[in-house]
């Protein structure tokens, strides 16, 4: 019986040293207007958003990976073009659609927005979980992508990152 108390110390140290490498939490960007929860503090970077006609606009990248798994929240300004929130929301659902297999695309809302939500299997054995939003002349645009072979290993955290969305008034 003296070994009982060993043998649960052991296992608790074994979970310790397996537990991933970084923590979830909420990360809010208020000069962006928007926070989710990434498995880590976000890396930010200037980017450039393309529209499927080949329209580029300047965008914001807040990007973290953990393991074989990529999480990002592209935010692209389209306050200089003459395009509705309607045809960019459709023209980013078009764009996640040519990478694969749609297997989920459903109207989404955030408070009181509304957008797109999107389960692709993508060509190269990957899947993306991905949420598609116009706020406040901005494309939102939240993608967890899973690496190949094993992309359905990391569904949890990828619906937990699309569900982390939320747009600050």
């Amino acid at each position: 019986m003296r070994g009982l108390p060993l043998l649960g110390l052991a296992c608790a140290l074994a979970l310790t040293v397996a537990a991933p490498a970084f923590a979830w939490d909420i990360y809010t960007f208020p000069e962006a207007k928007f926070a989710a929860q990434f498995p880590g503090q976000p890396q930010v970077g200037a980017a450039k958003w393309r529209t499927t006609a080949g329209l580029e606009v300047p965008a914001q990248r807040y990007a973290i990976q953990d393991g074989g798994v990529a999480y990002s929240v592209t935010l692209a300004d389209f306050s200089g073009t003459a395009l509705d929130k309607d045809a960019v929301i459709a023209d980013g659902v078009k764009a996640f659609g040519a990478e694969g297999e749609v297997l989920v695309d459903v109207e989404a809302r955030i408070n009181s927005e509304y957008g797109r939500e999107m389960s692709v299997k993508r060509k190269d054995g990957g899947h993306d979980i991905v949420a598609i939003f116009f706020f406040d002349n901005h494309l939102y645009v939240l993608n967890g992508r899973a690496a190949a072979p094993n992309p359905t290993a990391a569904t949890a955290n990828l619906i937990r990152f699309q569900q982390s969305l939320n747009f600050m008034h």
